[in-house]
């Protein structure tokens, strides 16, 4: 018996020894830092043509065409949308590039008619983006939330999809106030985020309304930005996907002007 004991405490052993270890634990933070890169629509090295749909609270209905881009340059990515239609914001262009750590990301407006580039400053980042239910503070697939304030509130089910739940504090140049991020537990994709005012009140609801998997990645591809006080929305369609090699040229401002 005390011979079978040793050999059974040996095997016990050995298991503990060429067993992997135990997967550590994922910080807010790191989650949040990972669906962030990958976004919404995971446009790293892909072009897709999208198609946004504005109704008001009254009915009024607003179709914009784009195709937007992404790419990591020295280490920030950078994200590239252009704008063809209706003919009045055919040639629209914005470029976002990712900030140092701690700080928004740097966005630029090339505006057609003007034949000029402008910076987005700050203070600006709470406006509506090409008059969507969108704001300047959305781009990226972030709203302006600080990761190191986001902490992990418990898991939910979104489109019948295990998620995890991320809370915290946007950040001061944002418009909005508490963040509650609902991030794809296999693909790292935002499923849901719901967005407080400054003051507290509840003030936008975003939700992945359809997944899609294009070759070996998973995108959003109908999503919908849902004001809560003003009782209009925002549709986000993929309309088509393409892979795509552009140079680290294509994400600068001398770049947006030549179109």
């Amino acid at each position: 018996m005390r011979k079978i004991i040793s050999c059974l405490l040996c095997a016990v052993a050995v298991a503990l020894l060429v067993a992997p270890p135990a997967r550590a634990e994922e910080s807010a933070a790191d989650i949040a830092r990972r669906s962030r890169e990958r976004g919404a629509l995971n446009l790293l090295g892909l072009r897709a043509e999208l198609k946004l749909t504005s109704v008001t609270k009254d009915g009024r209905r607003k179709e914009q065409v784009l195709t937007s881009t992404a790419k990591r340059v020295e280490g920030r990515l950078c994200s590239l949308a252009r704008f063809s239609q209706p003919a009045g914001v055919a040639g629209v262009a914005v470029l976002s590039i990712e900030g140092a750590k701690g700080e928004p990301s740097d966005i630029s407006l090339y505006l057609p008619k003007l034949k000029r580039v402008r910076k987005v400053a700050k203070g600006q980042r709470g406006q509506s983006f090409m008059d969507t239910d969108f704001n300047y503070a959305d781009l990226g697939g972030s709203g302006g939330e600080r990761d190191e304030s986001l902490r992990l509130a418990g898991e939910a089910k979104v489109l019948d999809r295990p998620a995890h739940v991320l809370r915290g504090q946007a950040g001061p140049d944002s418009p909005y106030g508490e963040v509650t991020l609902y991030v794809d537990k296999e693909t790292d994709v935002p499923l849901k985020a719901e967005y407080s005012d400054r003051e507290g009140k509840p003030f936008k609801v975003y939700r992945a309304v359809q997944l899609k998997k294009f070759k070996d990645r998973v995108v959003a591809s109908q999503s919908v930005m849902e004001n809560l006080q003003t009782g209009s929305s925002t549709t986000l369609e993929v309309l088509k996907l393409e892979e795509v090699q552009l140079g680290d040229e294509a994400f600068t401002e001398r770049a947006l002007e030549r179109g």
